[in-house]
């Protein structure tokens, strides 16, 4: 048994609407079919997600898919996504399909609304006083990780993981980075690290002025983007997306479609670093200390 949840992201005055999604399988051969439409918009972004739990986890890796998915998908009827299955059979397989029309609630930042860097687009949200990246950051050469040895390194070159070692979730979701990298070997809170020119790693500070902002500890709804869990709101335009984490352990992923995680640029214990998380079991703004060398989200903040 195959079932199909619908999801949708924020939009400035209506959402996208997924709708008669459907599907067919020939062999091992699965062709999703699903209408979109958005009041505002002519295109969006469509983002698959896979469960084989029963929506515990949303982690599967489905390999490689073709036809109306990724950005740019034009509204209508009758779009198609056809991707190959190569595993063994599971009765609790569960598939989100996602329109992002990549317009949040809240206003860009004044003069500032979108920024160019290393090749891609970002989009500002003016959140209170502060100007935030609407999107987390993807800049840098992929790594993949498949040992607690696969670390990041001092050489020159701006190194990411990729959510399971593919580039497709470093597209829809950001890179993952290990906080020296992330902070580009630095340890002053507020470095540029890999941030562009003017913009910043966040500080615990500003955090906790964003967690403010969205209403105190219990505020995660406001800054999760649409669709990621029930009680997502995205009224702060943040647009957080539950993109996982790389575990320094043994070098795997974990938690994609159930936490997002942040980079703080302040430290905490030896050899431990800061982060805030969001999390799809509640809507609270959380704080904690992390092993430096796990790959985490990075949102940055203007200067």
């Amino acid at each position: 048994m195959i079932v199909f949840a619908v999801a949708q992201l924020s939009a400035q005055n209506t959402n996208p609407v997924v709708s008669n999604v459907a599907f067919s399988i020939s062999g091992t051969t699965v062709t999703v079919t699903y209408d979109v439409s958005d009041a505002e918009q002519s295109a969006v972004t469509i983002i698959m997600r896979v469960s084989v739990n029963g929506g515990t986890t949303w982690d599967w890796n489905y390999g490689a898919t073709s036809g109306d998915i990724g950005a740019g998908v034009s509204t209508g009827t009758g779009k198609t996504i056809t991707w190959t299955y190569n595993d063994v059979f599971a009765e609790n397989f569960k598939m989100k399909i996602i329109a992002n029309d990549e317009i949040a609630d809240g206003s860009p930042c004044p003069g500032t609304p979108t920024v160019e860097y290393s090749g891609k687009t970002y989009n500002t949200i003016l959140i209170g006083e502060q100007c935030w990246f609407k999107e987390n950051l993807d800049v840098g050469t992929k790594i993949n990780s498949n040992s607690s040895s696969d670390n990041q390194t001092d050489n020159g070159i701006i190194e990411k993981y990729c959510y399971d070692n593919d580039e497709t979730n470093c597209d829809n979701d950001g890179g993952l980075y290990q906080w020296d990298e992330a902070m580009q070997y630095s340890t002053t809170p507020g470095v540029q690290g890999i941030c562009p020119p003017g913009w910043h790693i966040p500080t615990l500070a500003e955090f906790q002025i964003l967690r403010d902002a969205a209403g105190g500890s219990t505020g995660s709804k406001v800054l999760k983007a649409i669709g990621v869990d029930a009680t997502s709101t995205n009224t702060s335009g943040f647009s957080a997306l539950f993109a996982g984490y790389r575990s320094n352990g043994i070098g795997d992923f974990d938690d994609l479609g159930i936490n997002a995680y942040f980079w703080i640029s302040t430290e905490a214990l030896p050899f431990n670093v800061r982060g805030m998380y969001l999390n799809s079991s509640d809507d609270d703004v959380h704080f904690g200390s992390y092993p430096w060398d796990d790959g985490r989200c990075v949102r940055c903040i203007k200067d």
